[in-house]
C-alpha cells in the first residue's frame, strides 16, 4: 500500500491544485504568477510543484483575510467554468456532428444503394436470358441431331 501512495499521492495533489489554480481568479494568484506559468510549475515539479502553490495560496489568502474555499465552493466553480465552456463552444446553429446526422449524405447514400439494386437486377436479368438462351440452344441441338440420327431399325428398314 504504501508503495502504491508514492505514486497516487503527487498525481492526486496534482489534480487538486490543477483544478484549483484554474478557478482562481487571475488577480489572487500567488505571488502574481499568471495562470500558465503556475499550471507549469505544478506540472513539471510533481510533488513540490503541487505543495508550493497549495501553502503559497493558503499563504496569500490569510494575509487578505480570506479563508480556503470550501470542497462545495471548488465544485460550483468547476461546474461554472465546464458549462461557460459549453456554451461557448456550441455554435449557434448546429450542423450535424456526423455523416449520419446529414440528410445530405443520407440522400446520396439512399441514391447510390437505388443504383447499385437496379443493376444488380439488370445483371441477373441478362444472366438468365444467357441461361435460357443457352437452354434454347440445347433443346434444338438437341431435335436437330435426334432428326439427323436414325434408330437401328430404321437403317435395317431402308
Amino acid at each position: 500500500m504504501p508503495r502504491v501512495l508514492i505514486f497516487i499521492l503527487p498525481i492526486l495533489l496534482a489534480l487538486y491544485a490543477l483544478i484549483e489554480c484554474a478557478t482562481t481568479d487571475s488577480e489572487k494568484m500567488p505571488y502574481q504568477l499568471p495562470k500558465p506559468m503556475w499550471f507549469m510549475i505544478i506540472l513539471l515539479f510533481a510533488f513540490i510543484g503541487p505543495l508550493a502553490w497549495i501553502v503559497l495560496l493558503r499563504i496569500e489568502r490569510a494575509e487578505a483575510g480570506e479563508s480556503a474555499p470550501s470542497p462545495k465552493e471548488v465544485v460550483k466553480k468547476i461546474e461554472k467554468l465546464r458549462n461557460s465552456t459549453r456554451d461557448s463552444k456550441r455554435p449557434q446553429n448546429p450542423q450535424p456532428l456526423g455523416p449520419d446526422d446529414d440528410p445530405e449524405y443520407l440522400a446520396r447514400l439512399e441514391r447510390q444503394l437505388q443504383r447499385e439494386k437496379i443493376e444488380r437486377e439488370r445483371q441477373q436479368r441478362r444472366v438468365e436470358e444467357l441461361r435460357r438462351a443457352r437452354e434454347d440452344e440445347n433443346t434444338q441441338a438437341d431435335d436437330s441431331s435426334s432428326k439427323d440420327s436414325k434408330t437401328p431399325e430404321e437403317d435395317l428398314g431402308n
